[in-house]
């Protein structure tokens, strides 16, 4: 049987609301949380895709091999200055071509600051990967 004391804290709705924020705040930041790393991975996702894109266009005006994989490089390297803590030690680039295409890989490391390397949400991965491939102009 309940006292008058336990009685009005059945009722106390104060008391109710902090039962639930405590059911319901560990899943908002979980949520927050996993909006933010995921929306990280996918801007560098993007940074990464476009910096491959940006040295296969720009590859394709060299001469000669050794020339379209350093216009590529410089291009990588221009381009992924977009993202804020970018160090050419974070990046990998590889550049083929066959007798028709040029395609360049670009390979970024995250930096250990990154949301993605939080452990309190599961991230996609700490190296994310982009290719692209253009044709070669005909003589």
């Amino acid at each position: 049987m309940l006292d008058a004391k336990g009685r009005a804290f059945v009722r106390n709705e104060r008391a109710a609301a902090l039962v639930e924020m405590a059911l319901v705040l560990p899943l908002f930041v979980t949520l927050v949380m996993g909006i933010l790393v995921y929306g990280q991975y996918f801007l560098l996702a993007h940074n990464v895709q476009q910096a491959a894109n940006d040295g296969a266009r720009a590859a394709i005006t060299g001469l000669d091999p050794a020339d379209r994989s350093a216009i590529a490089l410089r291009a990588v390297d221009r381009s992924m200055q977009a993202i804020g803590s970018f160090t050419p030690q974070s990046r990998i680039v590889a550049v083929s071509e066959t007798a028709e295409a040029v395609t360049v890989r670009v390979a970024f490391t995250v930096p250990e600051d990154s949301f993605l390397r939080s452990t309190f949400v599961p991230s996609p991965g700490n190296v994310i990967r982009a290719a692209a491939t253009f044709e070669l102009p005909v003589d």
